[in-house]
């Protein structure tokens, strides 16, 4: 007979090492994905989460597993990690969606600890609540060789080349804004410009890698002076680098500047050195993914993020009601 599961315990009052043990295997898993927390991270949210200032819930042993969400206005972003596969992993799930405060008007979810296969099974059972999506993303990576070294280096006609530097936080913030919100990226940041300050601060500040400035710019415009493209790498190894962020203007593409910017930042990429280059897509995103094949990146990874809004009746998002 077997033995019964072991029951999904309120973080809250665990023991540290407990916890910062489980918060490792996240972040091991995390770093694959070139998506690990920068600094003291783990020891933080363990705190946080012993003492209760954060939601979360764990279960102890081998094959247990962490949850957890936090609050950024009224969106909630949430994590899942469970060493044991789907059963564990979908009533840690459980315990973040039904205990979502009233307050809470979307959950992003994501994964960890599971195989490409588990982590849409279960992101698709969650998917039965009214208001979910579930989003796919892949990341993409191509050797980078001497051919990238001949990219042109003038910009296409009408724009200049800046520095990333040269911009201000709030024009790349916008940028990325406007650029994503009629796409299924939107709903990872969602719509309030803080958002994307956050997220490009963090690309800026060297918290999702070091940034590369050498292989960061900006497209504008001038007369007026506009931005109209950005694109923002970092280094995840001494061989390995990332491209962050690419964003073009939604009143300006199909004019090549979208493949100016990747094409250029792969080749200071590889002036500097690097051997490979990693990104990260949304595959409903079919005008990114065309554009990054036609340069030769490859899967390499693959991830499910559970997206759900309330919908205006529903008090809580329940599936298995």
């Amino acid at each position: 007979m077997s033995a019964p599961a072991p029951e999904v315990r309120p973080a809250q009052g665990a023991s540290r090492a407990t916890l910062e043990e489980l918060l490792q295997l996240v972040r091991r898993d995390l770093a694959r994905r070139d998506e690990d927390p920068s600094g003291a991270w783990v020891e933080e949210t363990a705190t946080d989460l012993a003492r209760g200032s954060r939601p979360g819930w764990y279960l102890p042993g081998t094959d247990g597993g962490v949850a957890f969400f936090a609050l950024q206005g009224a969106a909630a972003f949430g994590h899942v990690h469970a060493a044991g596969g789907l059963a564990p992993a979908r009533r840690l799930a459980r315990c973040v969606r039904d205990h979502l405060p009233p307050t809470a008007a979307s959950l992003d979810l994501g994964f960890s600890g599971l195989v490409g296969e588990e982590e849409r099974a279960l992101a698709t059972e969650l998917a039965e609540a009214p208001g979910s999506t579930v989003i796919e993303r892949r990341a993409l990576e191509r050797p980078l060789d001497v051919a990238d070294g001949r990219f042109p280096d003038d910009p296409p006609s009408g724009v200049d080349r800046v520095p990333v530097s040269a911009v201000t936080l709030e024009a790349l913030a916008e940028l990325d804004r406007r650029a994503f919100s009629e796409s299924v990226d939107r709903l990872l940041l969602g719509r309030e410009p803080d958002a994307y300050r956050r997220a490009i601060a963090a690309m800026l500040d060297g918290r999702l890698g070091r940034f590369l400035g050498e292989a960061s710019v900006a497209l504008v415009e001038s007369d007026p002076t506009r931005l109209v493209g950005a694109v923002v790498s970092a280094e995840r190894s001494v061989r390995r680098a990332i491209v962050l962020d690419l964003a073009v203007a939604p009143d300006r593409r199909r004019r090549g500047l979208g493949r100016y910017l990747l094409g250029w930042t792969l080749r200071a990429l590889w002036a500097l050195g690097y051997e490979n280059a990693r990104l990260w897509v949304s595959l409903q995103n079919t005008a990114a993914v065309e554009l990054y094949r036609a340069f030769g990146f490859r899967p390499v990874l693959e991830a499910a993020i559970y997206r759900w809004d309330r919908p205006a009746s529903a008090a809580q998002p329940h599936v298995d009601r």
